[in-house]
């Protein structure tokens, strides 16, 4: 009867680590259902290393998906216009029957989180990248980046060089996962985060979980963003650690002035979706931003139009869009000079 019972209960986790994992793809997660799930994960060691197995599986799943032997049966089988949601179909079916039917020790030993490898990953200006390390854990690089794994057998290392990139963790409470940016390290057990580095300076975005940020070896201090509806400002300052919460921003351009305030998460990531938006931005703020997307850079050669404040979702490269959208605001447009250089002037 135990073993019964046993049994019962490690297919009932396996069945709500496929349903959260279904739930978590589908899109960001709400606050109330990212709560749920961390709950869930919290309740025990068990929890985390069905969801971990889940992923695990997912990855192999799509690896297999794009295989040429696969990809030549489903060209004949599916047809192009539905193909990604019947496949996906297909993929979730053959996952349940994996996790639900798999036996025991014997599936979880080929499943189980596995340690990180030393690697290096890399994209070009304009170019982004997600790979899936050999835990599970997603990540998708923004931009000119540069992200590596060392290996190690008590902690998931990561490092970011340079650039941007957004993780979405897969759970193992029994290794930290750690990365390294700007001299910093944020600590993770199973979140998503999107960290970025420019000159030294640290951005950290939480979207879902919590994380800890520090300098390492140094003694801890709390930070407390302001309460949803508060101004910005009210955030406080911090020397040494901090402990983030979903919905918030940790920006630390030096070692002593960390600034930690709640935020547009959808605004903050909107990267990973193709664009890059903006809410009571300077001009000048934008074109740099958009410039990290391309060697052809924009300039403003005007500094009070560089200071006029505009909001607005762009797309990474699309120079004519952008234009447009400055003509239609009344503010300015981007010309093509000669030497192929593109600067923002200002409308007569």
């Amino acid at each position: 009867m135990t073993r019964l019972m046993n049994r019962v209960a490690a297919d009932t986790r396996k069945g709500a680590a496929i349903d959260w994992f279904l739930r978590r793809s589908a899109g960001p997660l709400t606050a109330k259902e990212a709560e749920a799930f961390h709950a869930w994960l919290a309740q025990s060691p068990e929890n985390e290393e069905a969801y971990a197995s889940v992923e695990l599986v997912w990855s192999a799943a799509g690896s297999a998906e794009r295989h040429p032997a696969v990809s030549a049966r489903n060209e004949v089988l599916v047809k192009a216009a539905d193909r990604e949601r019947r496949t996906r179909r297909a993929v979730v079916a053959a996952l349940a029957v994996a996790v639900i039917g798999g036996a025991g020790t014997g599936w979880y030993s080929l499943t189980a989180p596995k340690p990180l490898a030393t690697q290096a990953f890399e994209t070009a200006v304009g170019q982004q990248a997600t790979v899936t390390l050999p835990d599970g854990t997603k990540v998708t690089l923004n931009t000119d980046t540069v992200v590596r794994t060392r290996a190690d057998p008590n902690r998931r290392l990561v490092y970011l060089d340079k650039g941007q990139a957004f993780f979405q963790v897969a759970p193992d409470r029994r290794h930290p996962f750690v990365v390294n940016a700007a001299g910093r390290t944020v600590t993770a057990l199973g979140t998503a985060f999107d960290v970025r580095v420019d000159k030294g300076a640290l951005k950290v975005v939480l979207v879902e979980g919590k994380v800890r940020v520090e300098l390492p070896d140094r003694p801890a201090v709390t930070l407390t963003a302001p309460a949803p509806g508060k101004a910005a400002a009210a955030g406080k300052t911090v020397e040494q650690a901090t402990e983030m919460s979903a919905g918030t921003q940790l920006v630390a351009p030096d070692n002593a002035d960390w600034r930690l305030t709640r935020t547009d998460v959808e605004r903050e990531t909107s990267w990973l979706r193709g664009q890059i938006a903006f809410d009571d931005a300077s001009l000048g703020e934008i074109v740099a931003e958009l410039n990290r997307y391309s060697n052809r850079k924009i300039v403003i050669a005007d500094p009070d139009l560089a200071q006029r404040r505009l909001g607005g979702i762009y797309k990474p490269g699309d120079v004519e869009g952008f234009s447009r959208a400055l003509r239609a605001y009344g503010v300015a447009e981007v010309k093509g000079e000669a030497g192929g250089e593109l600067r923002v002037v200002a409308l007569k």
